[in-house]
């Protein structure tokens, strides 16, 4: 099956689109506050890391030590959630933790204010000038840590498969035309992409190991695998800590060999994993 990642702006009406389009298809729903939920079996660092960084959209050099560590950690645990598809995933920019595989489908659904603002009036008891305020701001953050973050304004149509407008279209229309992106024949997942998932899963689950150890979190350690084999590509490391590093990282389950390049401090780059798997999108 296909993968939906939906990315909603603020107090759009996703909520009621996504439980209506789960009950139709059987399709688990997960959102962001499952993945924070997630990352919080790594204990309190984890969490105020995911915490404190959601409030940054300023002060690159002073938040920028729990960027990588945000990246990592939502990524391992989306990747975890979505290794046997049959899941929707909504949000404002999670999208953006993962390649472009061909079963991943990006959806943006856009709600105009006649839609948003008396929903907002109702959920937060105001009026309707602050109503305005409130999303406007709102949606003004989300874009600003997502060019943070990840480099990328989410508002960029070519972020994604289909712009949907709710202005226009009833959830009922769209939840239809969801379910039939999710049961298309050309966008199910073979084994070869089960097999990618699997792979990027391991190699997050390794650059989680790494953080989550408070002996190797300082240090930026890229992870890739294929056929069971990681190969970490990092800084120059005295032998004792390269011999910490290859011992949390043979301490993952799937892991047969593990190879260490020293010479770098790895970035997560979406562009490079994105140019790797190129070659499987359709089209």
């Amino acid at each position: 099956m296909a993968v939906l990642f939906i990315s909603r702006g603020t107090v759009s009406g996703v909520q009621i689109l996504i439980n209506r389009l789960c009950e139709l298809t059987g399709f688990k729903c997960l959102s962001r506050e499952d993945l924070v939920k997630e990352v919080s079996r790594y204990g309190d660092w984890a969490t105020e890391a995911v915490s404190h960084l959601s409030k940054a959209t300023s002060a690159y050099e002073h938040f920028s030590r729990i960027r990588r560590p945000y990246i990592v950690l939502m990524r391992q645990a989306l990747l975890e959630k979505i290794r046997g598809d049959h899941v929707v995933y909504y949000g404002f920019s999670g999208h953006l933790l993962v390649p472009r595989l061909k079963h991943f489908v990006r959806v943006r659904i856009n709600a105009p204010l006649s839609l948003r603002v008396p929903m907002t009036m109702e959920r937060l008891k105001c009026d309707e000038e602050s109503a305005r305020e409130y999303i406007r701001n709102s949606d003004d953050h989300q874009v600003l840590w997502a060019r943070f973050v990840y480099g990328r304004d989410v508002r960029d149509p070519a972020l994604y498969d289909l712009n949907i407008n709710l202005g226009h279209l009833t959830i009922e229309v769209v939840c239809g035309i969801l379910k039939h992106v999710l049961l298309e024949k050309d966008l199910q997942a073979s084994s070869e992409l089960k097999a990618e998932v699997e792979q990027l899963f391991l190699a997050a689950s390794i650059e989680a190991a790494l953080i989550i150890d408070p002996r190797t979190r300082e240090l930026e350690i890229d992870a890739n695998v294929e056929n069971g084999s990681i190969h970490l590509n990092g800084p120059y490391l005295e032998d004792s800590n390269l011999e910490v590093v290859m011992g949390i990282a043979r301490s993952v389950d799937g892991i047969a060999k593990v190879e260490y390049s020293p010479g770098y401090a790895s970035q997560y780059r979406l562009e490079e994993h994105e140019e790797k798997y190129r070659s499987q999108l359709p089209g």
